[in-house]
């Protein structure tokens, strides 16, 4: 988790020196041209800002469900991990449609893809784990979608990283 605030902390500086770089550069242009001109990194500014913001948000939301999925897995409660798996399916697939309202700069948008993909994993990982959690309730084993569950949230932590690492955060 630590990691994400210092992806959100690099998003914020990466924000601050693109925007004073573009604002010394409009500098020398014409006053109807650098108003134009200053208007899409502000905005592009904004939005990076914005994202990162939601992108904050909803990796606390998403560190809530999966710290609830672990705790039902660990303690055998179907029931309760039935519940959270509802909960992250649910969650992740607010977060993806908060993600598409964004447009971020170029630099972060292959980040704000992988973000995409891993949410994607882990609303595919809540489906698996749900339809898991209800056939151990009904007296049927569900391991072939526990490990799909498994497998899927591995990849969406993998594509959590390489955002992380694709914003310049190691």
């Amino acid at each position: 988790m630590k990691k994400y605030i210092y992806f959100i902390l690099f998003i914020l500086l990466v924000v601050i020196i693109v925007g004073g770089f573009a604002v010394s550069q409009n500098g020398r242009n014409a006053s109807q041209v650098q108003s134009n001109s200053l208007q899409n990194p502000f905005k592009s500014a904004y939005q990076d800002i914005a994202w990162a913001a939601n992108v904050q948000k909803n990796l606390k939301i998403l560190k809530t469900d999966l710290d609830g999925v672990s705790n039902a897995a660990n303690n055998s409660n179907y029931t309760a991990l039935a519940v959270y798996a509802q909960q992250t399916v649910n969650d992740t697939q607010n977060a993806i449609q908060e993600n598409d309202q964004y447009t971020v700069s170029s630099k972060l948008q292959d980040a704000q893809k992988e973000w995409r993909a891993g949410l994607q994993d882990y609303n595919s990982a809540g489906q698996f784990l749900l339809q898991g959690a209800n056939e151990v309730k009904n007296g049927t084993t569900g391991a072939e979608n526990l490990q799909k569950a498994r497998t899927l949230s591995d990849s969406g932590t993998d594509h959590l990283k390489r955002a992380s690492e694709l914003a310049g955060i190691k």
